[in-house]
């Protein structure tokens, strides 16, 4: 007779125990109702083939759950690759914001500029028609030599009269070219350079006993050079000449006998001649034009230090 705990314990060695538990029933009683040899052969080979096959379903069950894993594995790094490129996406947008609002500035900037120098030059315009009033008052008064008494003194009259206003132009016309140049040096400076320039303004100072006026002056920082002090000292001229530039170089000169740092001579000017130009850049002075043009030497780059 088969041994019913025996062959439970074959079969739970191969499959799960509800499992055996069925196949030893089914055994057991087949073989107690005298089941033929050839059948009970039958039923072994039919046991074995369920065995391999369960083997085999738990390998491709161990196989599934390692490409799971790996799969688990490969979203967690491309979840933690998006969430690097969100933050990376962000911080070129803040940058593109601030890029734009610095652009918007400059913008405004230049647009004040161009007013301030489109009412200079009808200040000039103003000027220059006054002046030529009064040539030919002169004229006329030269040729009325026989009426010299009282056309005389309506000309004397007139003259002090035109000179005050041309005086008062005159002081009313520096004013506002030497605010128009603070603005375009400081831009100048930044757009060509990339100096941060602190707001430039017409001081006076006294250096040994001497009172003097510096058309343009203040501090400036270069971030290829942040432990250098900067002291821009500005020249502003209509027409920038010969005799203001000997001036201006003694100027510079004493200037930097005072201060700490590092001197920056800046020129600023509507028209200058060419030997007038090459005098400024061979001397290692920045110049800056009306329009914001900074001229370059021979040597395609500007003088950054005086002499």
């Amino acid at each position: 007779m088969a041994d019913r705990i025996h062959m439970l314990e074959r079969l739970t060695a191969v499959f799960d125990e509800s499992q055996a538990q069925v196949l030893t029933e089914v055994i057991y009683s087949s073989y107690n109702d005298l089941v033929r040899r050839e059948d009970f052969s039958e039923l072994k080979e039919i046991v074995r083939d369920l065995g391999e096959s369960q083997q085999r379903t738990g390998q491709r069950v161990g196989e599934l759950a390692e490409a799971q894993q790996r799969t688990e594995q490969r979203v967690e790094a491309l979840a933690e690759a998006q969430q690097r490129t969100e933050q990376r996406v962000e911080a070129l947008a803040e940058a593109q914001q601030r890029t734009e609002q610095r652009v918007e500035e400059l913008a405004e900037a230049q647009q004040r500029t161009e007013q301030r120098v489109e009412e200079l030059a009808e200040a000039q315009q103003r000027t220059e028609q006054r002046v030529e009033a009064l040539a030919e008052a002169q004229q006329r008064t030269e040729q009325s030599v026989d009426e010299l008494g009282e056309a005389q003194s309506r000309t004397e009259t007139a003259v002090q009269s035109l000179a005050r206003e041309v005086g008062g132009l005159s002081n009313r016309l520096g004013g506002d070219l030497e605010d128009v140049a603070a603005i375009v040096i400081e831009d100048a400076l930044h757009r060509e350079l990339g100096w941060e320039v602190e707001e430039l303004s017409r001081v006076w100072q006294t250096r040994d006993g001497l009172d003097e006026e510096i058309d343009a002056f203040g501090r400036a920082y270069d971030p290829s050079r942040p432990d250098t002090a900067l002291w821009i000292v500005g020249e502003v001229k209509f027409n920038l000449t010969m005799r203001d530039l000997d001036r201006f170089s003694k100027l510079v000169a004493r200037a930097g006998s005072h201060l700490d740092g590092e001197v920056v001579p800046v020129c600023f000017c509507y028209r200058i001649r060419p030997a007038v130009q090459n005098r400024v850049l061979e001397s290692g002075y920045r110049l800056v034009m009306s329009s914001g043009r900074m001229p370059q030497g021979s040597n395609g780059i500007p003088a950054t230090s005086p002499p």
